[in-house]
């Protein structure tokens, strides 16, 4: 899903000289459409006019005799506005917003219910723009697209023939949906910040192997009990990193890449990017592993720098000073103050 109608493209063809639109009604263009329509996923396709009208079908996935006709007008400066109708008698309104002449979203309502659509964009682009259901995300199969209940992140955890990128995009998704329906955490509540992160995200990370790699070669000096306990202070950390991530976000748009791993594979690498308007792509990978208790983030790497060796240095300088009991106090003092160093030249 790569291209709509050129809705917007009136302006400029009028800027290049093309003022007669019975000869510019001439040109069109076709593009799919994934809209939620009361609470059910309907698909369908557009076609804008480059004098600036159009018309667009979607059908529901849910039940398939139902579908909808609407009509637009557009401009570049104010965006569309549009009617709709349905086989099953709902009207409504709607307007959009592009966020490119070929890309864009929109909202609006019917006597059905709410409506929120996206056009020219992927299904995990989507995500960002559509009012989903609460529990349910976009799952898109390559030749399906479909609304899908989002399982309790512990089951899915557990479920072995579930693949950790999609494993990652029911987390992210869920996350993401949470965030845009609670106001306290958009505030930056700490305490429902935190509970998110608790509830949500951390079932699917193995701190005590991410512990491991930050301590390097000095885990094997660590008692079992100090172990314990150097994976609880990092854990803590790290929860507050993650935390601070949440609190920042602002509506980006998190796109999974392909998986890429040999069958039967035990250890992959899920890439992704996030994207927001105005700024650069940042990469965020994620090491995972499978475990008995099934797939588990391991580390992340965002640009290139994995975030658990950025402490490994920290770490070492502390150990090599005052051991490793030094080390869980330094952690132990930091957490309880909710300040943190995670450049490698800082002490812990």
């Amino acid at each position: 899903m790569h291209k709509l109608w050129v809705t917007g493209l009136a302006a400029s063809i009028g800027l290049a000289g093309w003022t007669n639109l019975a000869v510019a009604d001439l040109f069109s263009a076709k593009g799919p459409v994934i809209a939620i329509l009361a609470g059910d996923l309907f698909l369908g396709e557009a076609e804008g006019h480059l004098g600036g009208a159009g018309t667009l079908a979607i059908r529901s996935q849910q039940n398939a005799a139902v579908s909808c006709l609407g009509q637009f007008t557009a401009s570049a400066a104010l965006g569309g506005s549009g009617q709709i109708q349905c086989s099953d008698g709902a009207t409504g309104t709607f307007h959009f917003q592009r966020l490119s002449v070929m890309r864009g979203y929109g909202a609006g309502s019917s006597s059905r219910g709410s409506m929120s659509f996206t056009y020219g964009l992927t299904a995990v682009e989507s995500e960002s723009y559509l009012k989903l259901p609460p529990g349910k995300m976009l799952a898109d199969s390559g030749n399906k697209l479909e609304l899908v209940d989002i399982s309790p992140p512990r089951a899915v955890a557990q479920a072995q023939d579930v693949a950790p990128d999609v494993l990652l995009k029911g987390v992210t998704s869920e996350v993401i949906a949470i965030i845009k329906q609670d106001g306290g955490i958009q505030d930056g509540n700490p305490t429902k910040v935190a509970e998110l992160v608790e509830t949500r995200v951390l079932p699917h990370f193995d701190f005590a192997r991410m512990t491991q790699i930050a301590m390097g070669r000095n885990w094997r000096l660590a008692t079992p009990e100090q172990q314990k306990a150097l994976t609880t202070e990092f854990k803590t950390l790290l929860v507050r990193t993650y935390s601070t991530a949440l609190s920042s976000y602002r509506d980006q748009a998190i796109e999974y890449r392909p998986l890429r791993a040999a069958p039967g594979a035990t250890a992959v690498t899920v890439k992704s990017e996030v994207k927001q308007p105005g700024a650069q792509r940042m990469t965020v990978d994620y090491e995972m592993e499978k475990t008995p208790a099934g797939w588990k983030v391991y580390d992340i790497k965002i640009a290139g720098l994995s975030l658990v060796s950025t402490y490994r240095g920290g770490f070492s300088s502390r150990v090599r000073d005052d051991g490793i009991e030094g080390l869980i106090k330094s952690l132990s003092d930091k957490n309880r103050q909710g300040g943190f160093k995670t450049v490698n030249s800082e002490r812990y």
